[in-house]
C-alpha cells in the first residue's frame, strides 16, 4: 500500500507539472507551437556520412547574356543542380553538355531529370521542385557511402565523440552501444529534469504539503522505474537494428534507375536532359532542376544558358565562360548526398528537443571548387583542390582531384538530406517543422515505422512560413516513440536556412 500511496502521489505530481505547461502537451497536439509556455533541450546531430558529387550552377543567379553558367568534373555518380534567372528580353533555355575527358570510352548512364516550370514568383519555383525531389526517387549506380570529410568538425561542434564507424548499420550499433552500456547520459538529464520540474511546482510549497513517503516505498519505486526504462530501451534497440537491417535488405534488391545510356568516346561530347530544348525561360523568370547520372570515367559537365533557338552542342562550342556573381556558391562539391544522425536518441519521457539542420556548425556547409575560376575571389579564404569527385566506386579517396577557387555552397543547395533520429521512451511525440533563418517554403519527407509521407510546408494560402520570425511552427503528426525516424528533404530553392525539428512529447 506504501508503494501504490507514492505511486498516486507522485503521479498527481507529474500531472500538476505537465499541466503548467513545462513541456508535455495534454490532448491532441496544437498546430502550432507555443513558445511561451515551451522549452527545447537542443540535440545535435552528426554528420556521419556522404556520397556523390554536386555540381552547382547558380552564380551568375541573375544572367544578363547568354554563356557557361557552371562547369565541373565528375568521375563516377554526380548531379548537376541549377538555379537561374533569365535576365534578358529574348526568352532563353537552360543546355548541359559532357565531355568525355579520358582516352577510353566513358558510358554515361541517365538516373533522375526534373524541374519546376520557369516563375517569376521564386517560392513557388523552389517549392516545386523541391516536391519534384521527393515525388520523384531514383536509384543510382553508387549505394557505396564514405564517411564524410567533415566528419571530425561536426562532432565537434556537437560536443560528442567522433564517430569510428563507416555505415549506417554501423552508427545506429554505435547508438544502441550506447544506449544499452552507458545510462549515464539520460540518468543526469532525467535528474536534471526532475530537479528543475519539482523546483518549479514547488513555488508554492507544494510540496512541504505533502506527506513524507516511506523511505521503503520510495526505493520500490525507483526500482521499478528503472525497470520499466529499462525495458524500454532494450525493446527501442531491437527495434532500431530489425529496421536498419531490413532497410540495408531492401535496398540491395533494388536496381537502378536507367533512363537513358549513352558511350561517349574518348573527347566526344553530348548533350543531356533533353526536355530543356522544349522549356522557353522568359525575360525575369526563374528556372531550377536537377540532373542525376553515372558516368564510368572522367566527364566535364558544362551548365548554359542559351537563345532558346540555339543548339545546346552548337552553342557549347561558342559559348563564354560568365563570371561568377558576389554570392560566389557555383563549384564543384564533395557530397550530393549527406546523413546526419542523432547520437543520443531522443527520450520522450524526458521533454521537448529541437533538432537543427543546415546550420554551419554540426551541420556544415559543403565545400568544394569553382573549376571555371582558379584565380578569382571566393566565398572562402584561398584557392584549393578536392579530391571529392567522385570515383567510379565512390570511394573519393582514390578519384583524382580538381583545382580551383575554393568556394562553400552556403546553404547546401542541391543537397539530398537523410536525418536519422532514434527514438524511445513511454509517450508519443508531436513532430514540427521551425524555420530559423527566414521565409522557409519546401517538402519534407518523414518516414516512421515502415510508412512514409511527404508534407508541404507551408499548407493552405501561405506562401511561406518564417518571415520575419523564429517562432512560425507547422505540425506534421505524431509518433510512438521506440523507432527510428527519418526526415528526407532537400533544402528549398530561395528559401533560407538554418531549419530545425521540435519534437513534443504528448502526455
Amino acid at each position: 500500500m506504501k508503494l501504490l500511496r507514492n505511486k498516486y502521489r507522485w503521479l498527481a505530481v507529474l500531472v500538476a507539472l505537465w499541466t503548467r505547461g513545462l513541456g508535455f502537451v495534454m490532448g491532441a497536439p496544437p498546430e502550432t507551437v507555443d513558445f511561451k509556455t515551451t522549452t527545447f533541450t537542443p540535440l545535435p546531430v552528426v554528420l556521419t556520412e556522404e556520397k556523390d558529387t554536386l555540381i552547382f550552377s547558380d552564380s551568375p543567379e541573375y544572367v544578363n547574356k547568354p554563356g557557361v553558367l557552371a562547369a565541373g568534373t565528375v568521375d563516377g555518380t554526380g548531379r548537376v543542380y541549377f538555379y537561374h534567372v533569365n535576365e534578358m528580353k529574348e526568352p532563353q533555355k537552360i543546355a548541359i553538355v559532357l565531355e568525355n575527358t579520358s582516352k577510353k570510352n566513358v558510358d554515361v548512364t541517365v538516373h533522375r531529370e526534373v524541374f519546376a516550370k520557369p516563375n517569376r514568383e521564386y517560392f513557388v519555383v523552389g517549392s516545386e521542385l523541391s516536391r519534384e525531389d521527393l515525388d520523384t526517387p531514383y536509384v543510382g549506380t553508387n549505394r557505396q557511402w564514405q564517411p564524410a570529410a567533415q566528419r571530425k568538425r561536426s562532432a565537434e561542434a556537437a560536443g560528442v565523440p567522433v564517430p569510428t564507424v563507416t555505415a549506417k548499420k554501423d552508427t545506429i550499433e554505435q547508438i544502441a552501444d550506447n544506449a544499452t552500456t552507458d545510462k549515464s547520459t539520460a540518468d543526469t538529464a532525467v535528474a536534471n529534469t526532475a530537479t528543475a520540474n519539482i523546483a518549479t511546482a514547488n513555488k508554492d510549497g507544494a510540496i512541504e504539503k505533502m506527506a513524507v513517503a516511506d523511505q521503503r516505498g520510495d526505493d520500490e519505486a525507483v526500482k521499478v522505474g528503472d525497470d520499466v526504462v529499462g525495458k524500454q530501451r532494450e525493446q527501442a534497440v531491437k527495434a532500431w537494428r530489425k529496421e536498419v537491417r531490413q532497410q540495408a535488405q531492401a535496398e540491395a534488391k533494388l536496381k537502378p534507375t536507367v533512363l537513358d545510356t549513352v558511350t561517349l568516346a574518348p573527347g566526344g561530347k553530348q548533350a543531356f536532359f533533353s526536355k530543356l530544348d522544349k522549356i522557353p525561360i522568359p525575360q525575369d523568370d526563374l528556372f531550377s532542376g536537377i540532373f542525376d547520372f553515372t558516368s564510368s570515367g572522367p566527364v566535364y559537365v558544362k551548365v548554359m544558358m542559351l537563345p532558346f533557338d540555339t543548339p545546346a552542342l552548337g552553342g557549347s562550342l561558342m559559348a563564354e565562360t560568365l563570371p561568377m556573381d558576389e554570392v560566389a556558391l557555383r563549384g564543384t562539391y564533395v557530397g550530393a548526398q549527406r546523413r546526419l544522425t542523432l547520437m543520443q536518441p531522443f527520450d520522450s519521457a524526458l521533454g521537448p528537443v529541437s533538432i537543427m539542420v543546415a546550420n554551419d556548425r554540426e551541420d556544415p556547409f559543403v565545400e568544394g571548387v569553382d573549376e571555371l575560376t582558379p584565380n578569382a575571389a571566393s566565398n572562402v579564404s584561398g584557392t584549393g583542390s578536392a579530391a571529392g569527385v567522385a570515383g567510379a566506386t565512390g570511394d573519393v579517396s582514390t578519384a583524382a582531384a580538381v583545382t580551383g577557387t575554393a568556394v562553400t555552397n552556403r546553404g547546401n543547395y542541391g543537397v539530398s538530406y537523410e536525418v536519422t533520429i532514434p527514438t524511445m521512451g513511454n509517450r508519443d511525440f508531436a513532430l514540427y517543422i521551425n524555420p530559423l533563418g527566414g521565409a522557409y517554403a519546401g517538402s519534407f519527407k518523414v518516414t516512421y515505422d515502415g510508412t512514409s509521407e511527404i508534407y508541404n510546408v507551408p499548407t493552405g494560402a501561405r506562401l511561406f512560413l518564417g518571415y520575419n520570425t523564429t517562432q512560425d511552427t507547422q505540425y506534421f503528426n505524431t509518433y510512438k516513440a521506440g523507432k527510428l525516424l527519418t526526415i528526407q528533404f532537400m533544402p528549398a530553392g530561395a528559401s533560407n536556412l538554418p531549419i530545425q525539428f521540435l519534437l513534443v512529447p504528448q502526455a
